[in-house]
């Protein structure tokens, strides 16, 4: 089984046309392909497109915090099959 592919829709937001629709489990926040997070080391980038895996120093967050509600979720639990 290969890794599910996520796609941009035309209005920034990550769909699963053959993996996972991506949306926050406590408010259902949808992030578009300009959301950025910031590791602890400074970078930022848009961690759904790294699975979670920091490019800046390859830390693996198994948590990330929603940018709406601020609330904290397992990575895993982002993804909606």
């Amino acid at each position: 089984m290969g890794k599910p592919t996520i796609t941009e829709t035309e209005q920034g937001q990550y769909t699963g046309v053959t993996g996972p629709k991506i949306r926050c489990p406590l408010c259902a926040w949808e992030p578009e392909a300009s959301d950025t997070w910031e590791c602890t080391c400074g970078h930022a980038w848009h961690t759904f497109d790294t699975g979670g895996v920091c490019p800046g120093c390859i830390q693996q967050w198994k948590t990330t915090e929603c940018l709406a509600c601020h609330g904290w979720s397992a990575h895993s639990d982002w993804y909606e099959y």
